[in-house]
């Protein structure tokens, strides 16, 4: 008997919000102002970690071909090419870095939302009641489904880039080459500039991997790994 005939999956647009929701986080908001002592040479930092994560992406699309209709990501593929325990030891800790990632979402949702409401900053109580009820509202968006919570996904990925979007639209009528100037406005030589800015950039692409967590529930996964072929 097939458990899986008739469940419903998640299909392209589902799938890309997925990542991409997973990617756009606290990171992409919050390193402006880190890389801003920089200068523009952080702008080759985003060059080089915008590489980096499509040659990532490249390597979990074949990775998903080698072990084909298994869930998981990089927990499957570790189990699968290293053994039982290094599998453990990568799905322990993907586990505690979302555990992470999630008090890190409540705290910038609050401090956030503490702008317009400052009584959360007088009240801490009223502030960690709205943390965790965030945090339970998407445990239970989650529990509804699969397609249900790639729904929910598809929506709040469209109020992610909307607020990026209009603020890219925005900065060109501020763009002046004289912004660049200095290119390299830290203490750091141009190499370790790059280095430094690269790695905080690619904490921004952290997220990239989501598409392959929930591969038995994709709709056609083998079709939507070949778009990065």
């Amino acid at each position: 008997m097939n458990l899986n005939k008739g469940k419903q999956k998640l299909g392209i647009w589902m799938t890309t919000s997925l990542v991409i929701g997973n990617m756009i986080g606290g990171g992409i908001f919050i390193l402006p102002s880190a890389l801003a002592e920089f200068g523009g040479i952080s702008i080759v930092g985003w060059v080089v970690s915008s590489i980096g994560a499509l040659l990532l992406a490249v390597v979990f699309s074949k990775l998903s071909r080698l072990v084909p209709g298994k869930s998981g990501g990089p927990y499957t593929y570790a189990r699968e090419g290293f053994g039982d325990y290094v599998g453990f030891l990568v799905a322990w800790g993907y586990w505690i870095a979302v555990w992470v990632t999630m008090a890190t979402l409540a705290i910038a949702i609050v401090s956030a939302l503490s702008v317009f409401f400052p009584v959360l900053n007088q009240k801490p109580w009223m502030a960690v009641s709205l943390g965790l009820g965030f945090v339970w509202l998407l445990t239970w968006v989650n529990s509804m489904g699969v397609r249900t919570s790639g729904k929910v996904q598809v929506l709040t990925t469209v109020l992610k880039i909307l607020p990026l979007a209009v603020i890219i639209a925005g900065g060109f009528f501020f763009f002046s080459p004289e912004n660049f100037i200095p290119f390299n406005a830290s203490d750091q030589d141009p190499i370790s500039a790059v280095a430094i800015t690269g790695t905080l950039t690619l904490y921004a692409f952290l997220g990239l991997e989501s598409a392959t967590v929930p591969r038995e529930d994709i709709k056609q996964p083998e079709k939507q790994d070949k778009i990065l072929d």
